[in-house]
């Protein structure tokens, strides 16, 4: 038990370790503020293979203030097998971009997706790997851009104490037209499990650019409903 709080308190070490540490190698003066990421998603089951999945993303480019975007996904996922899944669906977006000072553009996305996801667990480690095609498009202006990418994701995850968990994941994203490489985001922080439907995880979150990156701090709530197991009629009584 001794050893599980030490690991525990060393993981919270790093995480914010890096949080102090990783900005002074910023390219950009921006890069040195951090960000917020606020992540709510989850999953209502529906059937024994089909499962609605749903996320909703509120981005700030400053800690909880200047806001950066809005995104939803949802759609419909079918078990293939215990360890892996397909899901397709659809994205909104809404976002805003500051050319200058006094200068915001909002714009509006409609994003198609698709994915595979596989799970994996070895020695009380979890993995989990996720391959995602996307289709992009503005909405509601004169030049509906449209961009294809495809992207990949890496997870682990590993209990340290009681329902305290570290989780880390890096996602590559590529482009199927024009420049290859779109961006890379690296996630390492600590969670716990709340309740046996809900977690709550914490840590740092980065996106590197070409050119650029942006720091955040991540806050995530995830949900599973099994409404295969609730009774919704009404009481005849």
């Amino acid at each position: 038990m001794e050893n599980a709080k030490y690991y525990t308190g060393l993981l919270c070490s790093i995480v914010f370790a890096l949080l102090s540490a990783l900005p002074l190698g910023a390219q950009n003066p921006g890069e040195n503020e951090y960000g917020s990421w606020l992540l709510l998603c989850g999953t209502a089951k529906i059937h024994e293979d089909w499962s609605i999945p749903a996320v909703g993303i509120v981005r700030h480019h400053h800690m909880l203030d200047k806001y950066g975007f809005f995104f939803f996904r949802t759609g419909a996922s079918y078990k293939l097998s215990k360890a892996s899944s397909l899901t397709g669906g659809f994205a909104l977006l809404n976002s805003n971009s500051y050319l200058e000072p006094n200068d915001v553009v909002n714009t509006n996305q409609f994003w198609l997706y698709g994915e595979y996801t596989l799970k994996s667990k070895f020695n009380n480690n979890f993995f989990a790997h996720r391959f995602r095609f996307e289709n992009r498009r503005l909405i509601n202006t004169e030049d509906p851009k449209t961009n294809n990418r495809i992207r990949y994701r890496l997870q682990y995850d590993k209990p340290i104490y009681a329902d305290i968990y570290f989780k880390a994941f890096n996602e590559l994203f590529l482009n199927l037209e024009g420049e290859t490489f779109n961006q890379n985001r690296i996630f390492i922080g600590v969670g716990r499990r709340l309740t046996k439907d809900l977690t709550a995880d914490i840590g740092y979150f980065n996106r590197r650019f070409k050119d650029n990156g942006e720091n955040m701090i991540r806050l995530g709530l995830t949900y599973n409903i099994d409404l295969t197991k609730r009774n919704l009629a009404l009481n005849p009584d």
